[in-house]
């Protein structure tokens, strides 16, 4: 995968150290104190792909990559809501301490489990926190799994009943 790494550089030690992916492949580190990244990055061939934030734009345009990759949190990062300005496709934005959290791994778990189980339920739910925090399994007689999840968008629910269906034998794609 080619990233384009976009962090803070008082950040880029950990990220690369005991974060990141060594295997990663990357096109160009954007960072708010080039001179302290291009120092951390000393001897490596990172050393030559630092570029200051303000360049972000012109490495979107010029390099070719997978993701951008944000060890940081956006809000850190002077000026942020012009990056998403750019045209940043929304799947390709990855902000790692977004996604590390308990509740983003929620649908995946109850997938697995869904594809182990799925012969004891006769019904599921999908749908954003309404079906989350609304449906209550244990108050219908017959067993159901709620597959809701807090800001789900209609997509997300469409691809879990799709998979449900599935599984259950009674979908097709």
């Amino acid at each position: 995968m080619r990233v384009l790494l976009m962090t803070l550089s008082d950040v880029l030690p950990l990220a690369l150290t005991q974060v990141l992916n060594p295997a990663l492949e990357y096109c160009a580190v954007v960072v708010d104190e080039p001179e302290k990244a291009k120092k951390f990055l000393a001897g490596t061939p990172l050393e030559n792909i630092v570029y200051p934030f303000y360049e972000l734009k012109e490495c979107m345009e010029n390099f070719h990559f997978d993701c951008i990759l944000c060890p940081s949190p956006f809000h850190e990062f002077p000026n942020y809501e012009s990056v998403t300005k750019y045209g940043i496709p929304k799947n390709s934005l990855v902000s790692l301490p977004v996604i590390h959290t308990a509740e983003n791994f929620f649908v995946e778990r109850a997938l697995r489990y869904f594809k182990k189980h799925a012969a004891e339920f006769e019904m599921f739910a999908t749908g954003d926190s309404h079906a989350k925090f609304g449906i209550m399994p244990k108050k219908f007689k017959r067993k159901l799994f709620n597959f809701g999840h807090t800001s789900q968008d209609l997509y997300y629910s469409y691809q879990i009943a799709k998979y449900v269906l599935k599984k259950s034998g009674g979908g097709q794609d």
